[in-house]
């Protein structure tokens, strides 16, 4: 069971003091979804995990406010700049058809909050949901790269799917999904070939989720044939095979 403990935070951008929490993660014993999320045999930490200024909206785990504080000038390349909170707007930003459109801009960390966090602050306080997604986005300004991204989509997901707003809820999922998609892609984020397979079968169970059954169960050969050689990873693999002939929302 994890221990939840309320605490004070300082903002490392705008000092101000804010109410969070320090989780210390422990081992769920509760039932698990199909896209691996374990429930809590006590109060969910999931919730909780993340910190957010009242101040400036900087969100993240206590450390992010304390000795992994990034600084305010730390470069954001333009590819990275930016934040969309609907799918239409994510799409226009990266269609390159839309000759139109703003450009893209480097820019810093500290001005990327400003325009971005700081507006939403208020909400991202207040809803668990939201605040997940902005970590999203600063995962990306963070260059942490697109598999700690598509984590922090994926949690959004569940916490907007927690308090029933399932149009939030897939959008997010689909965001999630397209941050695998390139960490699979991009090959350089794994360090080890089981973290490839718990991915290639999220690609697969996302697919699932959104719509995609024939895409789904591609994904999920993958895993098998990435699992191959990792007799430790054979209930991942009965779980995968098992989703592409009958489906469950719950393990």
């Amino acid at each position: 069971m994890s221990t939840i403990q309320p605490r004070s935070v300082i903002c490392p951008f705008c000092a101000t003091q804010s109410e969070g929490w320090l989780v210390l993660a422990g081992q769920a014993r509760g039932p698990m979804t199909t896209d691996l999320r374990r429930y809590a045999d006590g109060q969910d930490p999931i919730p909780l995990q993340l910190c957010s200024c009242v101040g400036c909206g900087w969100v993240g785990d206590v450390s992010d406010f304390e000795e992994r504080a990034p600084e305010a000038d730390l470069a954001v390349a333009a590819e990275a700049a930016g934040a969309w909170y609907s799918q239409d707007a994510f799409d226009d930003a990266h269609d390159p058809m839309l000759i139109d459109g703003p450009r893209a801009e480097a820019s810093t960390l500290g001005a990327l909050i400003e325009a971005h966090l700081t507006p939403e602050a208020a909400r991202s306080a207040a809803d668990p949901a939201f605040r997940y997604e902005q970590h999203a986005q600063v995962q990306r300004w963070r260059a942490a790269g697109p598999l700690r991204e598509g984590d922090a989509w994926l949690r959004a997901a569940w916490m907007y799917g927690d308090t029933e707003r399932p149009q939030d809820e897939r959008r997010c999922r689909t965001r999630a999904l397209a941050c695998y998609r390139r960490g699979v892609e991009e090959q350089r984020w794994f360090k080890r070939r089981e973290d490839l397979v718990v991915i290639a079968y999220l690609v697969g169970e996302l697919h699932r989720r959104l719509g995609d059954p024939a895409e789904a169960g591609r994904w999920f050969e993958q895993t098998a044939g990435w699992s191959s050689g990792l007799p430790h990873m054979q209930d991942l693999l009965e779980l995968a095979e098992r989703q592409g002939r009958d489906p469950r929302d719950v393990v």
